[in-house]
């Protein structure tokens, strides 16, 4: 959340300690008071070295000396008359050590304000004898490592005009907080930020002194229940700050407290913002991002002439931008970034002189980019992007301070404005993904000698011209982003920039870079020039490019044969991507080494067939995979964190050197795809391993022991298709990280392991093709395996009835609510967990599985019984799959329920009955096969069911109606045209990827909103697909 133009979160009531001017002498404090100081400060060491705000931390005590005046010493205040100590401030003093419960601070009864705020007592309990105070009126302990509960004697301290427990370890009592409010009656200034509360009543806090004026709740997480709305009436209330708890928070619709001048509410509940909010004529904070407000942008907004922080940034408010806003004389921020907000800007503004920072970024914005806005006479700051303005910039006449302009992900057409040279100012300046196109004039940019980043990607800019032949040189422009521009000659300008430290030019049409295009750039230290239809990078030349500080490079798509000579020479090069290239070749110790400080190479998708050794002895990430290698694996350096040698040619053993990889936490593993045999070495050193693949080799022998380690850190295990036989190791039992484990198309002989069912953050769990035998039994009726999303069973030789208490606590397919879409395995970085189906027969591949993505399949088994009811309870269930076992009985009308299902086969079985209306009402339904039972009656009709086809009900001779021949001897209305919103599927494309069985053929439907089959991952399909799962949750709940 952004704090510009508010204080800073930690917030102490600083005590004064300023003597009278006019007095002539210095009261000379009693002894006993000295003495109680003097002891006090020997009660703690002095350590300034771990406390968090070392520019305000001074060990004010150090110089408090035995015998002199402790009126004088630092951090003391004395009655001028008495010479009592009656002020003690000695906040973010550097104390160390236990408070002590008999301290003989609490002998110092004349105290009327104590500041201990920002030392460390060692979460030391709040003592009780603060109670014995009675004469405070400020007490500060907040971020001094106090802990546990508040003591009940604070209600004693009734002369409190400030109280700030924030930051700490406390926790208050209900009965403790309702005595204390009611006692506090003088109380103005409450601070209670992360102390627990998770025992107090919110309307409580009615009972707060009539006097308040400051309320601090922040990050109070155990708060919850309705807020009291009479609060927002306290007569003097002035400052009100929420965020971070369950409250739910209702603003009044009339009797605002009239002198509130700062209201802050973040992270909560509140739905709605009021006409009445422009009553408040005295506010000059209004901060409410991240709740859940909607509706309209109340219009009576304008009244609050004083105004000068406005934030309602990511909410659910719609409608269009409100004039009244832009009226607001002394606003200087303002934020409706993350919102519904449409139209377009209001053609002229005469307000707004003192903004600062306007962001209305993530909205539906509309219309052209009004000149105006470049004129703000104070704006530093303007954040449009990523809405749907249109239209060429208009052009403006002023030179204003405008630093920052982020106006990308529009649809903007035409030329960059020529009116842009007046932003002398500029630092950052962003125009990506819009519609810009033509030529873009150097000399709009000559004047701009303080830009240090330019974007201006994904448009159609052919080339860069100038009306003259002057060399330009943006002094301090470090950044320039001109990839997707469509360029063809590399822009000459660039040759100039000597201060550049970034440059991307990827996803162009340049065909020629050579050496002396970048002798210049001696700052540089990204260079992205990937995805290129580059001809060559070798000249007589190339040798002496020599870019001292550059540490990245890409390379990747740019049609290299060979490795560029000039990569020998680049001592700094960390990050080198040379993907998807021709190169041939080897990589052998007569070679010439480079890039020897390397820690992440890419080399995937070459023609490489020898890598002889590894001459990168500091390499973190090492990538080969999709190359000709042949012979034996060569085990990478220890220092390689993550692995990926797949799809390659290699044979023979895994070496026992092996062992010596996965030092580094979170390690990757990727060995798939080669035709390896052997045995898996049993060694402990891969127990930092997070992602181990393994699958399709010839791997042979019991699988050996995983997470013998207790701070093991497996999360993926993929062993699929190889010759591994014997029972499961029970040491995955411990595998406690364990998200996905993949032992397919093995031989495993073994019964359910229903000790893996404990894992907490199992999801994926595949055995198909396996020997696994006997029932699937709960064996002693626990939950097990809430949080697995897919489960494959197929293909072994189970048996007994499904397992109705098993689905019962299959908890992660009950629901999608809480279900983010993203990819199993993306924490990884560099890879994302795939598994094997089988569709009509033949395996096919899913590269990426979404979290979003719900299956069970147990055919191919000898289950025998009914279908439970409770299978219907699992709503999120895309497939569902019981076919070739001997299920016997009716098709439970429960099915009806599984309102995402997309694919299910019941085929094979000895099902008998008539097929449930209720399944019609399964929208995204897309495979259908009951074929090869002992179905009867009439085919429903309607939506999903009017485009199956016969083979969906095929060998069972008691059905008929559509679309089989059979007539059932009564008029049959045809088929209904169905709602084209109901049975669209779930991600509006025409093409899918789903197969149907014929006869008694397996079936497993998939729609492409699913999963991807391309390892390639194009940017278009993955936009499509991320945008089709979000559409898949909303229909889902549509249906809840």
């Amino acid at each position: 959340m952004k704090r510009w133009l508010i204080p800073s979160y930690f917030v102490i009531f600083s005590l004064f300690f300023t003597y009278n001017s006019s007095a002539l002498t210095i009261p000379f404090c009693p002894h006993d008071q000295s003495a109680a100081l003097i002891q006090f400060n020997s009660s703690f060491s002095i350590d300034c070295s771990g406390f968090s705000r070392p520019s305000i931390s001074r060990a004010k005590t150090i110089s408090w000396e035995e015998g002199t005046n402790c009126c004088l010493w630092d951090g003391v205040k004395c009655d001028t008359e008495t010479g009592n100590v009656i002020a003690l401030d000695l906040s973010f003093s550097c104390l160390f050590g236990p408070f002590p419960s008999n301290n003989t601070l609490f002998l110092l009864r004349h105290l009327l304000q104590l500041n201990l705020a920002g030392n460390d007592f060692r979460f030391s309990p709040m003592a009780s004898q603060f109670g014995q105070l009675t004469s405070l009126t400020h007490l500060n302990i907040s971020w001094s490592s106090f802990i546990g509960k508040v003591p009940p004697e604070i209600s004693r301290l009734s002369k409190l005009l400030s109280l700030d427990l924030s930051m700490s370890g406390l926790m208050f009592e209900g009965h403790v907080f309702e005595n204390m409010v009611a006692n506090l009656t003088q109380l103005r200034h409450l601070l209670l930020s992360e102390v627990n509360m998770s025992q107090v009543v919110p309307t409580s806090f009615l009972n707060m002194s009539s006097y308040i004026q400051t309320l601090v709740l922040e990050n109070n997480y155990e708060l919850h229940g309705k807020f009291p709305e009479d609060v927002f009436r306290f007569p003097y209330l002035q400052k009100f700050r929420v965020s971070s708890n369950f409250l739910e928070l209702k603003f009044p619709k009339t009797n605002w407290s009239a002198p509130l001048k700062s209201l802050q509410v973040t992270l909560s509940y509140l739905e709605e913002l009021p006409d009445s909010i422009g009553d408040l004529t005295s506010l000059e904070i209004l901060d409410l991002p991240v709740n859940h407000l909607g509706g309209p942008i109340p219009a009576s907004l304008g009244n609050l002439t004083q105004l000068k922080y406005l934030d309602l940034s990511d909410n659910n408010l719609s409608g269009v931008l409100p004039v009244s806003a832009f009226n607001l004389r002394q606003v200087q921020f303002v934020d409706f970034s993350g919102n519904k907000l449409a139209g377009s800007f209001p053609s002229q503004v005469s307000e707004l002189s003192q903004l600062s920072i306007l962001d209305l970024d993530r909205n539906f914005l509309s219309g052209r980019v009004p000149s105006w806005l470049f004129s703000l006479p104070s704006l530093v700051l303007l954040r449009l992007s990523n809405n749907k303005l249109t239209g060429p910039i208009d052009q403006f006449d002023k030179v204003t301070p405008l630093e920052e302009a982020y106006l990308q992900n529009n649809e903007i057409e035409g030329p960059v404005p020529g009116s842009i040279a007046l932003l002398v100012n500029l630092i950052y300046l962003d125009l990506s993904s819009n519609k810009l196109s033509g030529n873009f004039e150097l000399d709009k940019l000559s004047k701009l000698k303080k830009l240090e980043s330019l974007t201006l990607s994904n448009n159609a800019l052919l080339s860069f011209t100038s009306e003259s032949k002057a060399n330009y040189a943006l002094p301090n422009l470090l950044s320039l982003n001109l990839s997707s521009c469509d360029i063809i000659d590399f822009p000459d300008f660039v040759r100039n920039l000597e201060g550049l430290r970034e440059l991307d030019l990827s996803n162009n049409r340049i065909h020629v870079i050579e050496a002396n295009m970048f002798v210049k750039l001696k700052e540089l230290q990204r260079l992205d020039l990937s995805h290129n239809s580059l001809l060559s990078l070798s000249n007589n030349g190339n040798l002496s490019l020599f870019l001292p500080n550059l540490g990245y490079l890409s390379l990747s798509s740019c049609n290299l044969t060979v490795f560029a000579n000039f990569l020998t020479i680049q001592e700094s090069l960390r990050e080198l991507y040379l993907s998807n290239n021709s190169i041939q070749g080897q990589i052998t110790k007569q070679e010439r080494t480079w890039g020897s400080n390397i820690v992440i190479l890419d080399l995937s998708n070459n023609l490489l067939t020898v890598v002889e050794y590894y001459p990168w002895r500091n390499i973190k990430v090492l990538r080969l995979d999709s190359n000709l290698l042949e012979g034996p694996l060569l085990v990478p350096p220890p220092s390689t964190s993550v692995f990926s040698i797949s799809n390659n040619k290699l044979t023979g053993e895994v070496p026992y050197s092996i062992c010596e990889f996965g030092t580094e936490i979170d390690a990757a593993l990727d060995l798939s795809h080669n035709n390896l045999s052997g045995v898996i070495p049993k060694c402990a050193g891969l127990a930092n391993i997070a992602y181990l693949d393994l699958h399709a080799n010839n791997f042979h022998g019991n699988i050996p022991d995983f997470c013998v380690n207790e701070n093991n850190m497996l999360s993926t295990l993929n062993l699929n298709d190889n010759d591994f036989d014997g029972p499961l190791p029970k040491s995955l039992a411990n595998c406690l990280l364990l998200e996905v484990l993949i032992l397919g198309n093995n031989k495993i002989n073994d019964t359910f392991p229903y000790s893996l069912g404990n894992l907490p953050s199992l999801q994926v769990l595949v055995l198909r093709s396996n020997n696994f035998h006997g029932q699937v039994i709960n064996p002693d009726n626990q939950s097990y395996f809430s949080n697995l999303r897919i489960l494959d069973l197929s293909h072994n030789n189970f048996s007994g009835y499904l397992p109705t208490a098993f689905f019962k606590s299959l908890e992660g397919m009950m629901g999608l609510a809480d279900v983010d879409m993203a990819y199993m395995g993306d924490r990884f970085q560099y890879y994302t967990d795939s598994m094997v189906l089988t569709m009509k027969g033949e395996g096919i591949v899913l590269e990426r599985i979404l979290t979003i993505f719900s299956a069970i399949d147990m055919s191919s088994n000898k289950f025998e019984g009914t279908i439970p009811e409770t299978v219907g309870n699992l709503i999120s269930l895309q497939v569902l799959n019981f076919s070739h076992n001997h299920l016997t009985g009716h098709i439970p009308s429960s099915l009806g329920n599984l309102v995402a299902l997309e694919s299910l086969d019941l085929s094979c079985n000895e099902l008998v009955g008539e097929i449930p209306s209720e399944l019609t009402g399964l929208n995204f339904l897309e495979v259908l096969n009951l074929s090869e039972n002992q179905l009867v009656g009439l085919i429903p009709q309607g939506k999903q069911f009017n485009t199956f086809l016969n083979d969906s009900y095929a060998g069972n001779i008691g059905l008929c109606g559509f679309p089989v021949s059979k007539s059932c001897g009564r008029s049959e209305p045809p088929p209904a045209i169905f709602d084209e919103e109901e049975v669209d599927s779930a991600f509006g494309l025409d093409w899918k990827f789903v197969m149907m069985g014929y006869g008694c053929g397996f079936v497993f439907g998939f729609s492409a909103g699913y999963i991807m089959m391309t390892i390639r991952k194009p940017k278009w399909l993955v936009g499509m697909i991320q945008r089709a799962g979000n559409r898949v949750l909303r229909r889902f709940k549509k249906y809840r």
